[in-house]
């Protein structure tokens, strides 16, 4: 056992009684809208997440928060609103399916419109040794190395299924989660030629509302990575907004195409959630 692993808890749990938690969240954050991204967390740490949630702000869907910055009209928004969202599509996002309907969320899952109902499997889960210096890689050089070395490539089939399929995408909807896009295959935009970059975001939205039935107007940028680019192209396609990864909170003054959010860990303790929704986490990163 690390030194690490001993101190943390300890440190997280005097962070949350010295109630620094309690007043970013009460006081400075209060009117500001928390965006929380999950990816694909265990059931028993996201039960566990939402309860404590549930008692301290008020869960939104995304559309209210666009709506309210389209509109420049903030009393729609609740104080301490918080939007629950995931990424990717994973299978075992249907697990969380329970929690989501006894707390009431309305959350949103930004989907992989040519994963999900499908075995293919997400890039970074074909077991090549490197994946952080894959992302640093242009698109077509990301997809030589990948076949070289794992054989993947984005239409095989794998025996195993990774995404959610169609039955439980339409559980998921029937207790209140909205399906929308985040691309069709999880490549790093930026470093897709301007044809492929175009077809993941307008492409992708076409295919994942003829899958999911509902109208896919966000957008999430896949591993947080975009540029104007990639903006321009979801304006065009009629998008109204897209999450992004960087640090905040969002405000009615907020680029709802460059939306804030709280990348949480998925496994963390109520303790160290409350330090992580407020931002004090990533001041005291060394604790981590």
């Amino acid at each position: 056992m690390s030194l690490k692993s001993i101190i943390s808890p300890i440190f997280w749990s005097g962070l949350y009684y010295t109630g620094l938690s309690w007043f970013m969240r009460e006081v400075v954050l209060r009117k500001r809208v928390t965006i929380l991204l999950y990816h694909n967390p265990e059931p028993g740490d996201f039960q566990a997440h939402m309860a404590w949630l549930s008692s301290r702000y008020q869960f939104i869907p995304l559309q209210q928060l666009i709506d309210a910055i389209a509109q420049k009209d903030w009393q729609r928004i609740p104080a301490k609103a918080l939007i629950v969202t995931l990424d990717d599509g994973h299978q075992s996002n249907y697990l969380l399916r329970d929690s989501i309907k006894q707390f009431q969320i309305p959350a949103t899952i930004f989907a992989c419109s040519h994963i999900v109902n499908t075995h293919r499997r997400y890039w970074w889960q074909v077991g090549y040794p490197d994946n952080q210096t894959l992302k640093t890689l242009p698109r077509a050089d990301m997809l030589q190395q990948l076949k070289q070395k794992t054989a993947y490539e984005p239409e095989k089939a794998y025996p195993e299924r990774c995404a959610l399929s169609l039955e439980e995408i339409k559980a998921l909807q029937a207790v209140g989660v909205d399906f929308q896009g985040h691309g069709k295959f999880h490549p790093i935009l930026p470093l897709c030629e301007d044809a492929e970059s175009h077809d993941e975001i307008v492409d992708g939205k076409k295919a994942l509302e003829a899958l999911v039935d509902n109208s896919v107007t966000f957008f999430a940028y896949p591993n947080g990575d975009y540029g104007e680019r990639e903006i321009n192209y979801l304006k065009q396609a009629a998008y109204r907004g897209a999450r992004t990864t960087k640090l905040g909170w969002a405000q009615i003054d907020s680029d709802p195409f460059q939306l804030p959010s709280i990348s949480v860990h998925e496994s963390a303790s109520v303790k160290k959630l409350s330090a992580q929704i407020t931002g004090l986490h990533h001041y005291l990163f060394w604790f981590l």
